[in-house]
């Protein structure tokens, strides 16, 4: 949790040091307090004009993770692959690895039956501040 989510749970809290906080903050720590569960106490907390700050952006990262939760649940009707998910689990990766390498860790979760929609905003965080940027070159 970063420091303007510590300081939206404190007992005090000012709602225009908050608003400060917030405006000051980068857009990769925005998406962090989403992408961690804790956005909406700090929108809670922040004055009412001051709100669309961070609903607008919430609302954008949300549509994005429905974005990919269709893409999975088309991936997931598909015949080959409910095949694939019923076999071993070293012949479901290599198919996952040539077939969706962009939803792997996805696709894990729901080959041990365990996504959750934390991994899907974890999963939209990585895909747009993640480290491992491909280049053209």
């Amino acid at each position: 949790m970063n420091r303007v989510g510590k300081y939206a749970i404190s007992e005090v809290v000012d709602d225009l040091e908050l608003m400060n906080m917030v405006f000051e903050l980068p857009e990769k720590d925005k998406m962090i307090m989403w992408s961690e569960g804790y956005i909406d106490h700090v929108i809670g907390k922040l004055p009412e004009y001051a709100r669309d700050i961070l609903e607008n952006r919430k609302e954008k990262w949300e549509d994005t993770k429905e974005f990919y939760e269709k893409n999975l649940e088309e991936i997931v009707k598909q015949k080959e692959f409910k095949q694939m998910l019923k076999g071993e689990r070293k012949e479901f990766a290599l198919f996952v690895k040539e077939q969706y390498p962009e939803y792997q860790s996805l696709l894990f979760l729901i080959y041990d039956r365990n996504l959750k929609d934390d991994d899907l905003r974890k999963f939209v965080y990585r895909r747009r501040f993640g480290a491992n940027k491909r280049y053209l070159h």
